[in-house]
């Protein structure tokens, strides 16, 4: 199975702003790509809108997704409601073939504790990949880490230490990193909007340049890596 990440879009709600209108085509770019390849599954991983909440900004990605099948999760810039009503509802657990995926929902900042719980009910006879917005473990001892964190991130990281669960697919940081945490491997993926220092504690931009995740779940693991577009 091939699956396409990308996360972190922050839609403006205005093609001309003048900071961040350059987010648009970044955009066009990823499902650009994302068509061209033709992945089994997209998933968009939070964090839709610049303007909090933005029901124009969901339309606008959802007039322009590529033609293949997507899940869309919630981030803490996204208003779950308007997510479901643009996009649908989102699955918490979607079984393949080859694998388990997981879609959590972090945009309370937290993980609540029935998503906690699912985590525990997950198939051990098969990989089981899990999607959620926010880092279930810190990353870096920059900016994100100290002032927008998973509140109960060392709960989660536990959990998902204990559970099947054995990859992660994550955004919120806007940066990319790959970290072997106990028990998981987490993998970072970037904005197409603006990035972040993973290791720098005020808020820094650095420069960047779009990118689609992309992830290969083999009989024998999963892999994944980058593609810039």
């Amino acid at each position: 199975m091939r699956i396409h990440q990308i996360t972190d879009l922050h839609i403006p709600d205005n093609e001309a702003d003048e900071q961040f209108g350059h987010v648009f085509e970044n955009v066009r770019r990823q499902f650009n790509f994302v068509e061209s390849e033709r992945p089994d599954l997209l998933i968009v991983s939070g964090d839709l809108t610049m303007t909090d909440h933005s029901e124009d900004a969901c339309r606008w990605i959802k007039s322009n997704l590529p033609n293949v099948p997507v899940v869309v999760i919630p981030g803490n810039h996204d208003d779950p409601a308007v997510i479901e009503r643009v996009f649908g509802r989102w699955p918490a657990r979607k079984d393949y073939d080859d694998c388990t995926l997981v879609f959590l929902d972090t945009s309370s900042d937290k993980l609540p504790p029935d998503q906690i719980r699912l985590l525990g009910t997950l198939p051990a006879n098969r990989h089981c990949v899990l999607f959620i917005h926010h880092p279930p473990h810190l990353i870096g001892s920059g900016f994100m880490s100290k002032n927008q964190p998973l509140l109960n991130h060392a709960d989660v990281s536990q959990a998902i230490a204990d559970s099947a669960v054995d990859y992660v697919f994550c955004g919120h940081f806007h940066n990319e990193a790959y970290i072997s945490c106990d028990g998981f491997e987490l993998f970072l993926t970037p904005s197409p909007a603006f990035q972040i220092a993973l290791n720098v504690e005020p808020f820094t931009m650095e420069e960047f340049r779009p990118s689609v995740r992309t992830i290969d779940i083999l009989a024998e693991g999963v892999s994944s890596e980058l593609a810039y577009v």
